[in-house]
């Protein structure tokens, strides 16, 4: 049986900021934007120099077709250039990574000044100074930089009361470079298993789905999917069928920029190729529910959501409000024969790609 799990037991932080400096560790761009607050990375820190456990992560070695899927850090001192052979992909622990590097690295994110939080050498923790004034607070980055350390011990040993000060600083950069972290990858995985595995993951106690996923990989300032799921869904001749599901707009974007279903190409989607054909797919599902409402459907539609993405999609490459006359009996045979054989119980993705490709023919009058 072919491994696909592995624990790695021998990398300590040091190497866990070194790798992520190199740009051996990526994050791919369903994963969200977030940086932890001060406060709690003050926490992290403890943590870490108390010696307790923070948690695995959990990292995924994905083939090197997969480069599409890396997202820029925009942070200063990480290499984002994409790297020979296989990434490394943070699945879980993001948060923690980056909260640990902003602060080691004495950043800033946005307005938050993470170069503040210190390590007093007295009370031997890291703290939040309230004023610039406070004594034996050594800035977190300076504990971390060679330089800046030795400088900032040598300073200390200088004064007989502070030796102890700069004992208790070597022993606290100790115990950050050699902090051993667990980390959980998984090898040979297609993105498909990747997906389950992400949505099963518990991310500040919510269960992300793969439409979480959807949506943070084709956000931008101009392009909004779960706002426009509303806005079209809020529309009056939409609101008589109830609510279309997210899957049926998520399946119904991605067939119609690539002809495929699967999870791989549904997080190709970019805001880009939304924006591009979000006007016409959204004129599709009005004409198939329209079509709908022909076929003598009212009240709420939720059990024909699985048939709405292949029925959309006549309609989005026809290019047509109405279904010309002599695809009309094909077309309703289709539907009703998926509807009663439950077409899409399994094998999903399969079976629109096959039913797809049978609209085009269709279409063409090739059948």
């Amino acid at each position: 049986m072919e491994q696909k799990i592995s624990i790695i037991s021998d990398w300590t932080l040091q190497r866990l900021l070194t790798e992520l400096q190199l740009g051996n560790i990526k994050i791919p761009r369903f994963q969200r934007d977030y940086i932890w607050e001060k406060s709690k990375v003050v926490k992290l820190l403890n943590s870490i120099y108390n010696q307790y456990p923070i948690g695995s992560l959990f990292f995924w070695k994905a083939p090197a077709k997969y480069a599409f899927f890396i997202r820029p850090f925009d942070i200063d001192g990480i290499n984002d250039s994409a790297t020979d052979g296989d990434f490394q992909f943070i699945l879980d622990g993001q948060q923690r990574i980056m909260s640990l590097f902003v602060a080691l690295m004495g950043k800033t994110m946005g307005d938050c000044d993470y170069s503040t939080i210190c390590f007093n050498t007295d009370r031997c923790e890291f703290v939040i100074p309230r004023s610039q004034r406070e004594k034996n607070n050594v800035p977190v980055w300076r504990v971390i930089d060679d330089k800046a350390f030795e400088e900032t011990v040598a300073e200390l040993e200088s004064g007989s009361k502070s030796r102890k000060a700069a004992q208790n600083l070597r022993h606290c950069r100790e115990v950050f470079l050699n902090y051993p972290m667990s980390i959980v990858l998984t090898t040979n995985t297609e993105i498909d298993d990747v997906v389950e595995i992400f949505e099963r993951i518990n991310q500040g106690g919510k269960h992300l789905t793969i439409f979480d996923l959807i949506h943070a990989t084709t956000w931008s300032e101009k392009f909004d999917l779960k706002q426009n799921i509303d806005d079209f869904n809020s529309a009056q001749r939409v609101k008589q069928f109830g609510r279309l599901s997210e899957k049926v707009f998520s399946l119904s974007l991605t067939i119609n920029a690539f002809g495929d279903a699967r999870s791989l190409y549904q997080l190709k989607l970019t805001p880009e190729i939304c924006t591009k054909i979000w006007p016409r797919t959204k004129a599709a599902l009005v004409s198939a529910l329209d079509f709908l409402k022909q076929m003598r459907l009212s009240g709420d539609l939720t059990m024909y959501h699985n048939l709405l993405p292949t029925l959309q999609y006549y309609f989005f490459v026809s290019e047509s409000k109405t279904i010309d006359q002599s695809h009309q009996k094909t077309l309703e045979k289709w539907f009703w024969d998926a509807k009663f054989s439950k077409r899409y119980s399994a094998s999903a993705a399969t079976r629109l790609k096959e039913d797809i490709a049978w609209v085009k023919m269709l279409i063409n009058n090739e059948i």
